[in-house]
């Protein structure tokens, strides 16, 4: 039996993953994508995994309209069992992708101004980072410095 419960979920799974793809185009083609590998290996890393949860609605559909049967399964998937899964699947997916801080757009101005930022954002992290790193190391040496011309008094 060919249920179409699947449909709607899987219009939304593919407007996910285009804007994924879509990002993570814009990113590659602006030459960032080794220094967001570096910097956020965790941002490409969660976008993996949404992105494998974003394709198993379409597998498990694909399994259920074909008719492929689980091993040592007597019959196919339930039609709204398949829609259960897909639909957690889903929700899993949008849960992982739920503090992408709004990196994800419809259009691709959208996501090149996306890339944009967020490299933007971990440079200044990073050089915030320096900064703090600096004045603590430079605090510090002021501090050894003070004890070591006190002691010698």
């Amino acid at each position: 039996m060919i249920s179409y419960i699947q449909i709607p979920i899987l219009i939304v799974v593919f407007f996910l993953l285009h804007s994924m793809w879509r990002f993570w185009t814009c990113i590659s083609r602006m030459g960032f994508m080794r220094e967001i590998g570096r910097r956020a290996p965790f941002m490409l890393q969660r976008d993996i995994l949404a992105a494998v949860f974003a394709c198993l609605p379409f597998v498990i559909a694909l399994a259920l309209w074909i008719g492929i049967t689980l091993p040592d399964q007597p019959k196919t998937l339930s039609p709204l069992l398949a829609a259960f899964l897909s639909l957690a699947c889903l929700c899993v997916c949008i849960f992982i992708l739920g503090r992408n801080g709004g990196r994800f757009s419809g259009h691709w101005a959208g996501s090149r101004e996306s890339a944009l930022r967020t490299v933007a954002a971990l440079r200044l992290i990073d050089a915030a980072e320096l900064n703090h790193a600096l004045t603590a190391m430079q605090d510090a040496e002021t501090k050894s410095t003070t004890k070591y011309r006190e002691a010698r008094r």
